[in-house]
């Protein structure tokens, strides 16, 4: 993304809950600076503090997963990008699944070829 300039990069990147962690099987797993520079340097923004765009939070779905995924559960790992965020794992939940469904209606398809992350045993 294109910020309008550093302050505006600063608020963005101060929404994020820098002290989000999940310990698993004796490990921590959290993001870094770097992964949240990352996550803000395309076209995922905020509407606002606690209000993480669509883009956002499939963005750091995404990235847990690829950096978590094999360790983490599905529950933890989403737990890890609610807290991150600032919202709820339900919040996160409904909001993946909005962006699955409003791609699918933009782009054709099923949700499910689009969802960050779907609960196969729920089909949420």
């Amino acid at each position: 993304m294109t910020f309008k300039d550093e302050e505006q990069l600063k608020t963005y990147l101060s929404y994020y809950n820098r002290k989000a962690g999940i310990d698993h099987q004796g490990q921590e797993y959290k993001f870094s600076e770097a992964d949240f520079e990352y996550l803000n340097s395309s076209s995922n923004y905020w509407h606002h503090a606690g209000s993480p765009s669509s883009w956002l939070c499939c963005s750091t779905v995404n990235q847990a997963k690829e950096m978590f995924g094999k360790t983490l559960p599905r529950d933890k790992l989403i737990g890890l990008c609610a807290d991150t965020l600032n919202i709820t794992a339900h919040e996160l939940e409904s909001t993946l699944n909005w962006n699955a469904n409003y791609m699918a209606w933009h782009d054709g398809g099923k949700p499910e070829d689009y969802h960050a992350y779907q609960d196969v045993e729920t089909d949420e």
